[in-house]
């Protein structure tokens, strides 16, 4: 399936996440300042990295499913940009670089029988990959480095926002509202 957002076509197989609203939200805000190097957690179809690329002096995509990894470099050579990279990783996993932006649209959906896609599965409550992230994503920031990600309001949003206040300075900056939930783009700046 094609799918086209601003000036990018993506190419999205079965298996690999298709964008949708969180997808399109998030990199709708994206804050990706002159000369970044910039992480996209979670890269999917690559629609955050891609997006990103136009801005930043180089972006490294990651995702945990292979088949993502394939998908978004066939999307980057799709589009013609070349200052992306991608590579299989389970969150940090494979990512010792330092970053000045990482981006993630995380799987945030509580665990049930009926959720069996890594790209849905948040864990036993929704957040436990996002307090994952939020706990490691320090170690993988520069001095003044920042993240973006979505979270939702089927999600613990008090657990996410207590566990930012340890290092992190947060606000949100955009919603949207659906028919089931809202979803927020945190951003988030390390405190000094």
């Amino acid at each position: 399936m094609s799918i086209y957002f601003k000036d990018l076509l993506l190419d999205v197989e079965g298996g690999v996440y298709q964008p949708a609203e969180d997808s399109f939200l998030l990199a709708e805000n994206l804050d990706v300042r002159e000369g970044d190097k910039v992480l996209d957690l979670g890269t999917g179809s690559g629609i955050q990295a891609l997006t990103a690329a136009s801005t930043a002096s180089w972006v490294l995509g990651v995702d945990v499913n292979p088949k993502a990894v394939e998908v978004a470099s066939a999307n980057a050579r799709l589009n013609r940009i070349r200052n992306v990279e991608f590579r299989a990783s389970d969150l940090f996993g494979s990512v010792p670089e330092r970053f000045d932006l990482i981006i993630f649209n995380p799987p945030y959906l509580p665990t049930d029988d009926d959720v069996i896609d890594m790209a849905l599965d948040g864990g036993d409550k929704g957040v436990e990959v996002i307090l994952r992230f939020i706990g490691e994503a320090q170690a993988h920031l520069n001095s003044c480095g920042r993240i973006q990600f979505i979270i939702s309001s089927i999600n613990n949003v008090k657990a996410v926002e207590n566990a930012l206040s340890k290092d992190f300075r947060f606000r949100y900056a955009a919603e949207k509202k659906l028919f089931f939930e809202k979803l927020f783009v945190v951003e988030a700046e390390l405190k000094h």
